[in-house]
């Protein structure tokens, strides 16, 4: 059973849901923190499904960081992507999006690079891996909405406790990624332009049957938090000046967990705050349906609430 970052983003994907699917809550947003919202969920969505794609490629490119890969370029299993490897034996590859190619569910299309750079270790597997991703226009449209964004900067992956498959799937290692991007510039369809930052760790857990005192059966465990320390206030995730020119900041008050045994969308823990523009609202995770921390393995729904302008207020909903 080999599975990774690719879980994380199956989670990525089911928070997003969440974070703009609350109907009674939208409804008091202005059009700008809606907006803001939207984007922070496309940006952390996008570039944590690209740490998946490129963590499926680079397990087949047995030359990445060192010496011995043959060829200019080399075949890929992701989605309109070319990869070069003329730069190999420095530890560098580059990801070519084709920007024709729709890909994923709703459809986009990928533009732009990204360079991939083995900056600590022999290999993306090794215990204290860095991977360096320098976005150069990369660019994400979504076919639908006909919605893009735009990413330039630096993004550094830390492969924490490396890939020891076999100790994973005993339950006696955990797969741990660290996640750094700072000045990231974005530019959206609209012209205007942010600038954000992220510092985040990601953990994935094998639970064999009998490791697990409250869950009957092997299961999958998943966990994020974030974990850094800005002006004094503890586990902020995200933080910058979004498109309308508003500072903001998203923290972890408490970790987010989910399983398979549940659904990875079924979160069972988290709280999160988001702050911008002088507005916040809370996100607390696994709740039952009266809005308290939920006593049974899986839990109801998850709890909204918000300071929008005068109006204070909050609403349990269902998974």
């Amino acid at each position: 059973m080999k599975t990774s970052i690719v879980k994380i983003t199956l989670v990525v994907i089911a928070f997003s849901a969440i974070m703009v699917g609350c109907g009674a809550f939208k409804k008091l947003l202005n059009p700008n923190i809606q907006k803001f919202n939207e984007d922070y969920n496309t940006y952390k969505s996008e570039l944590e499904s690209l740490d998946s794609d490129l963590d499926n490629a680079l397990k087949d490119i047995d030359g990445f960081g060192k010496t011995d890969q043959s060829g200019a370029f080399a075949s890929s299993p992701l989605c309109g992507v070319a990869i070069d490897c003329t730069l190999i034996s420095q530890g560098i590859l580059i990801f070519n999006f084709d920007g024709i190619t729709p890909c994923f569910s709703p459809s986009r299309t990928r533009s732009g690079a990204v360079q991939v750079e083995l900056i600590n270790g022999n290999s993306w597997s090794d215990v204290g891996a860095v991977m360096k991703q320098t976005f150069l226009d990369y660019k994400v449209t979504i076919l639908s909405s006909n919605r893009s964004v735009k990413v330039n900067g630096i993004k550094t992956l830390k492969n924490v406790n490396g890939h020891d498959w076999w100790g994973w799937i005993l339950g006696n290692v955990d797969h741990t990624y660290e996640a750094r991007a700072f000045d990231v510039q974005l530019v959206f369809d609209n012209g205007q332009t942010a600038v954000w930052n992220h510092a985040r760790t990601s953990t994935i857990s094998w639970n064999p049957s009998n490791t697990d005192p409250i869950i009957a059966g092997a299961h999958l465990a998943y966990s994020v938090n974030g974990d850094t320390t800005l002006n004094g206030v503890p586990t902020v995730d995200s933080w910058g000046t979004n498109q309308f020119g508003d500072v903001f900041t998203t923290r972890y008050e408490e970790p987010i967990t989910s399983n398979t045994y549940c659904g990875l969308w079924r979160f069972s823990t988290g709280r999160l705050v988001h702050e911008v523009a002088g507005d916040d609202f809370t996100l607390n995770l696994g709740v039952d349906q009266q809005g308290n921390h939920a006593s049974t393995v899986c839990a109801y729904g998850y709890q909204v609430s918000w300071n929008v302008g005068n109006n204070s207020n909050s609403a349990v909903f269902s998974y």
